[in-house]
């Protein structure tokens, strides 16, 4: 409690040392006062008492998000945007400069479940197009708390390329929401995790 108090009466804020090169992208505001800082970097504050205090802001390795209807966690080097795509349609993407795709939308004016194979095919059909051919299976997936979501998975194969797709989705009377995951099979080992995790963390509240 004396700590918190103290960082109420800040009245100067500077770097412990100095690490080179480093941006302070972030800011902290306190007592009314806003100061630049980097991450990971050292800081010692001053009270008016002439007590020091030291701190350090860290990110964490995985961070949470959570708005609408859903939750779910995520690497904290992964950006998340949301997106009112208007009509009662919010979407949240994540997606990697190698094209492994989290996208997840949010309806709240009616019932997804019956979109999944049109969303799957306008997903894909530049694939198609172009001259991949694809096999569709049924798909569902449990959350930690029993609810199930249901649709397809596709895999496009076009000589040595292979992707994989799933559209899930899951409702109620007026609103709902569809789930949509993509990866190469050539980095299912380095980037699956991030998919994975999606699913183990996800959330809804309908």
């Amino acid at each position: 409690m004396n700590k918190i108090i103290i960082l109420l009466a800040i009245v100067t804020i500077l770097p412990c040392h100095a690490f080179g090169q480093d941006v302070p992208n972030y800011e902290i505001s306190i007592n009314g006062q806003t100061y630049d800082i980097s991450l990971g970097r050292d800081y010692q504050i001053k009270s008016d008492s002439g007590e020091k205090l030291h701190f350090k802001v860290n990110k964490k390795a995985v961070m949470t998000y959570k708005n609408g209807y859903i939750s779910f966690q995520h690497k904290s080097d992964l950006a998340i945007s949301s997106t009112d795509l208007g009509n009662g349609i919010r979407q949240i993407m994540t997606n990697t400069a190698v094209g492994t795709l989290v996208l997840i939308q949010e309806y709240s004016t009616m019932n997804p479940t019956a979109m999944v194979n049109l969303m799957l095919q306008e997903l894909t059909k530049e694939q198609i197009n172009y001259g991949y051919k694809m096999q569709k299976e049924t798909h569902s997936k449990a959350l930690m708390d029993g609810t199930k979501l249901r649709g397809l998975r596709a895999t496009l194969k076009y000589n040595e390329e292979e992707e994989y797709w799933t559209v899930s989705a899951y409702g109620k009377k007026d609103r709902g929401l569809l789930v949509i995951t993509k990866i190469d099979k050539e980095y299912l080992s380095t980037e699956k995790n991030i998919i994975d995790l999606m699913w183990e963390t996800l959330q809804i509240e309908l």
